[in-house]
């Protein structure tokens, strides 16, 4: 009974193993596939961001008049909030 019980351990170990291992096998390959991609990507960019560098300046510019441009409207929106009440009330 003892003999059994030593094979079976020995075996479960072996199969233990060797799922472990192509578990690890099955992870470098995935990484090794990830870093590849990553690679690729950051090549893109490298030759994307020299060609954006001029739009810095533009970009700034425009964000600049967006944030005024959505401040005003907040003040609309707040103006007419406070008269909405007076008109509906008119209209009954």
């Amino acid at each position: 009974m003892a003999q059994l019980l030593t094979w079976i351990t020995i075996g479960y170990a072996a199969v233990l193993v060797l799922a472990l291992a192509i578990s690890l096998i099955a992870s470098a390959v995935y990484l090794n596939r990830a870093r590849a991609d990553l690679k690729k990507i950051a090549e893109g960019l490298a030759v994307v961001d020299p060609q954006t560098a001029p739009l810095q300046g533009v970009l700034t510019q425009a964000d600049e008049g967006l944030v005024t441009v959505r401040d005003n409207l907040r003040k609309v929106a707040e103006n007419l909030g406070a008269l909405a009440p007076e008109t509906a009330g008119g209209a009954r």
